[in-house]
């Protein structure tokens, strides 16, 4: 017998349950690289987060060290009015004292993390060009009233500034820091970090009642 044939090609009973499949398979997939980027993210975030509060450790050993060479310098002799006008951290001119002079040994010159600093070229102890100084202003509650001298070393990351907050101070890492060393020191804040926009620096009181 002779079969006729419609021009149709058979249907395929099958091919809605292989694109159903396929489909499943491109969102399972999507889902995948999805979770695997926010994945990524979250570590590097984590990172950062690390990264930043080791940095903060640092600054904060450098701050103890600093308060031990001067008062290593004090109890020498140097006079602790003489703390802002004449001990620097560099070539010591006539009348002035190298903090990090190699003979007296007060203190070794620290290196920074360049992940630690807002421009990596330039460290705050540099013996040519220190990013450090000495500043003067009255702390709440700290000596008797007159002003105190304030160690600050500038050149570092916001991230680094507000992680030493977190353990100076008691603040939330998400907290802006103060503006500057003045209104700092209005709170009574002996050592932290201030600033704002990219310029921020870590600050300590390392002599009380220094002027009038």
């Amino acid at each position: 017998m002779k079969m006729c044939s419609s021009g149709f090609a058979p249907r395929r009973r099958q091919g809605g349950f292989i694109q159903g499949a396929i489909l499943f398979a491109l969102v399972i997939i999507a889902v995948v690289v999805a979770a695997f980027s926010l994945a990524n993210r979250d570590s590097q975030s984590s990172a950062d987060s690390e990264q930043a509060r080791v940095n903060a450790s640092f600054v904060l050993k450098v701050g103890n060290d600093l308060q031990t060479g001067v008062n290593r310098a004090i109890a020498d002799g140097f006079p602790a009015a003489d703390v802002k006008g004449k001990l620097v951290f560099k070539t010591a001119s006539t009348g002035q004292l190298d903090l990090f002079d190699s003979t007296l040994k007060y203190l070794i010159r620290p290196q920074f993390p360049t992940t630690a600093l807002q421009d990596s070229a330039k460290q705050p102890f540099d013996a040519t060009t220190p990013l450090a100084s000495f500043s003067a202003a009255a702390v709440a509650g700290a000596g008797s009233g007159d002003k105190e001298t304030i160690v600050e070393v500038s050149n570092l990351k916001e991230d680094v500034c507000k992680r030493i907050n977190v353990t100076t101070n008691g603040k939330l890492v998400t907290d802006a820091p103060d503006a500057t060393v003045g209104a700092a020191a209005l709170l009574g804040k002996r050592e932290g970090c201030v600033g704002s926009g990219t310029a921020f620096s870590y600050f300590r009181v390392v002599a009380t009642d220094t002027e009038v």
